[in-house]
């Protein structure tokens, strides 16, 4: 189990930050304000990403990876934090992601 933790945690940061850089290259790319459909998909892709990002955080927890304080710790928490509040915002919606139908 020692050695499926350490490829985990190195797997772990690497998935982490990808989702992070992605999450904002694609948050910066805003859609048309005119196109209900494009707006609600980007915010439910945007919505996507901090959910996978929480939920590798959850995987790093229930593995035991102890993470190094660093600058990036911040940024996971702040977003982990919109992720969780985006999240319990849609518990109980019947379409959470879903667009047009």
């Amino acid at each position: 189990m020692k050695a499926l933790r350490v490829q985990i945690s190195s797997q772990l940061e690497t998935a982490a930050t990808r989702v992070i850089d992605s999450y904002r290259t694609f948050m910066d790319a805003e859609p048309d304000a005119g196109d209900a459909r494009a707006f609600a998909a980007h915010h439910a892709a945007c919505k996507a990403a901090l959910a996978h990002l929480d939920l590798l955080m959850k995987v790093a927890r229930i593995a035991g990876v102890d993470g190094d304080a660093g600058e990036g710790d911040e940024e996971q928490a702040r977003l982990l934090a919109q992720a969780r509040v985006a999240l319990d915002g849609d518990e109980g919606s019947d379409d959470d992601d879903r667009v047009g139908g």
